[in-house]
């Protein structure tokens, strides 16, 4: 891990953000950054900007940022292997690649012998009816291939193969999940099978799915392997591996029921697609499609089981805050059968696909009279229950608009329905938002090589900010210090990307000292017109509620901050 994570810094030390990113991006230097339209989405106002200082890349209109290694992998829609060894090559890195881990390498290495000898077996002669089958169901010899599909026949010639050239324990072909003990001899877990392989994100074979035959009535219509050290149902789908560019080119990824339905879409062109493993959509599944996209496709069969899949898929997307959509494969019962029988049905379900929330919420009130108080407050605590983990707030208005647009659902001022408490940072991502003076005043004393804070800026005037509070503070007790120190010294808060947004903001002329002064006059200025109005208000109330006492002792307040005002407008002239 250690030699991994050297190798890592030895390539950003000896590469350029800018350089990486001119490469894709036409930049234009501004200050001491650099600009230029966003790769990533579409504009025509330049709100991506370069950090030689940070090394790093933000843009203020999508919110894309990081690394020359994220971006890389971002623009070129790779993995991160694949980004490593792109950028070791440009610096002129040797990667040294980390030993496998001996136990678990022996058991993918037992995997995939099985799957070549499965695939192998499809096309033997001896089993001529298994291929007919396979490709009666429509499935291609390119998807053959590209898949890897074989079949067990009822030899045991398995064993042999995969013992062939590597010896192999007894433990180790029973850990692999392929085979079982019975009477004392190792078996082929899998029987006659139509054999489905299972890929890691990174193309191992880790498991299997097994079909049977029709006319064969021995165990389950679909098997699959076992739970073992190398594979996990919650962590893995099918067609991850196959998949992934394409999910990271479109920002898509579409999950189905099926591993047929997956091979269906493919050989018809869509590529960006997945499905679990004879279990539940887990939040793990998920959260390995959100590092490819954050936009989640839902098409599940038409029936009740899907629709409730559906709505488990909406309530863990929502604790992941991805954007999630849905449709379904009407009148057909799948994707496998819609595709067989009108395969350009599956292109328009995909383009007109709508949010998961609109979807469910309409199929939800198909039944229900919204004019009746019963069938009201169902809905009301459905629409409740189906947004109580939703993290984007931006989302959580749009499904509550879409409720009260639709079935005219008033929604109660709800704990559950409301944004959780944030900080809100000074330079938004929304480069639209109005910005504070006291966040610009941040940015101008940042922009200084060495940063000191004036003597006479009082930093009590920012308290009402109480992150920038915090950054003057530290500032106020050192002599001097430096972007890279306070950097260092909020590492892992959200004030660090506070200073980070002001970095990236530095695309103006330098700063001077009295421009810095007269930014902090107007926000004593401010300040004290703030607090007048506050007072005002406080001493009418007191007042109005016969509280003697405490007018008077906010009137004295009130007279303090206005001998506090005279003087500094004295000192100040303002």
């Amino acid at each position: 891990m250690d030699s991994n994570r050297n190798q890592i810094e030895e390539i950003r030390s000896r590469l350029d953000v800018v350089d990486i990113v001119g490469k894709y991006v036409q930049l234009k230097q501004a200050g001491k950054n650099f600009s230029g339209l966003c790769p990533f989405h579409s504009e025509k106002t330049p709100s991506f900007i370069v950090s030689p200082e940070l090394q790093r890349y933000k843009c203020f209109g999508c919110g894309a940022s990081g690394d020359i290694f994220n971006f890389v992998q971002n623009i070129e829609h790779i993995d991160f292997p694949e980004t490593l060894e792109k950028l070791a090559k440009e610096a002129g890195v040797e990667l040294v690649k980390p030993k496998d881990n001996t136990r678990y390498s022996r058991l993918e290495e037992i995997n995939k012998r099985a799957a070549i000898f499965f695939y192998k077996s499809l096309h033997n002669p001896k089993n001529i009816k298994a291929l007919e089958y396979v490709k009666g169901r429509g499935i291609t010899d390119e998807s053959i291939k590209t898949f890897g599909i074989g079949f067990s026949s009822d030899s045991n010639g398995l064993l042999d193969y995969i013992q062939k050239e590597t010896k192999y324990s007894k433990e180790e072909l029973l850990r692999s999940g392929i085979f079982v003990e019975k009477e004392g001899k190792i078996r082929s877990k899998f029987f006659l099978r139509i054999m489905f392989p299972i890929r890691s994100s990174s193309g191992k074979v880790i498991a299997f799915t097994g079909r049977v035959l029709p006319g064969n009535d021995f165990g389950p219509k679909y098997m699959n392997s076992p739970e073992t050290e190398i594979y996990h149902k919650k962590d893995n789908l099918y067609g991850q591996y196959e998949s992934r560019q394409e999910i990271r080119k479109l920002d898509l990824a579409i999950v189905c029921e099926g591993t047929t339905d997956v091979i269906s879409a493919h050989q018809i062109g869509v590529k960006n697609i997945v499905a679990p493993l004879g279990t539940a959509l887990t939040k793990e599944q998920l959260e390995k499609l959100s590092k490819l996209s954050k936009n989640i496709l839902f098409l599940f069969d038409n029936d009740s089981a899907g629709q409730q899949a559906l709505e488990r898929g909406f309530l863990l997307s929502q604790e992941l805050g991805l954007s999630t959509y849905a449709a379904n494969t009407s009148p057909y019962k799948d994707i496998d059968e819609l595709i067989s029988k009108q395969p350009e049905l599956f292109f328009k379900i995909i383009k007109k696909r709508i949010d998961t929330f609109t979807y469910m919420f309409t199929e939800y009130i198909k039944d229900k009279n919204l004019s009746n108080l019963q069938d009201y407050q169902k809905t009301v605590s459905w629409v409740e229950r189906m947004l109580k983990n939703e993290v984007v707030s931006t989302n959580r208005n749009f499904y509550v608009e879409k409720a009260r647009q639709i079935g005219k659902i008033q929604m109660p001022n709800k704990r559950a329905l409301q944004q959780p408490n944030r900080a809100i940072l000074p330079f938004s991502e929304n480069s639209k938002r109005k910005i504070s003076r006291e966040a610009v005043y941040i940015r101008q004393l940042l922009f200084f090589n060495e940063i000191k804070l004036p003597k006479y800026h009082d930093i009590k005037y920012f308290k009402d900010y109480s992150d920038i509070y915090k950054i003057l503070l530290y500032i106020s007790k050192k002599d001097t210090t430096t972007r890279a120190d306070l950097l260092e010294h909020f590492e892992g808060t959200t004030l660090k990307q506070i200073i980070e947004d002001a970095i990236f903001s530095f695309s103006e002329k330098e700063t001077d000292l009295k421009e810095l002064d007269d930014l902090y006059n107007n926000i004593v200025k401010d300040y004290f017109s703030k607090k007048e109005k506050e007072y005002n208000v406080k001493i009418a109330v007191a007042e109005a509620k016969g509280e003697q006492k405490e007018s008077e002792k906010l009137l004295s307040e009130y007279q303090n901050l206005t001998k506090e005002k005279q003087k500094y407008e004295q000192n100040s002239k303002l």
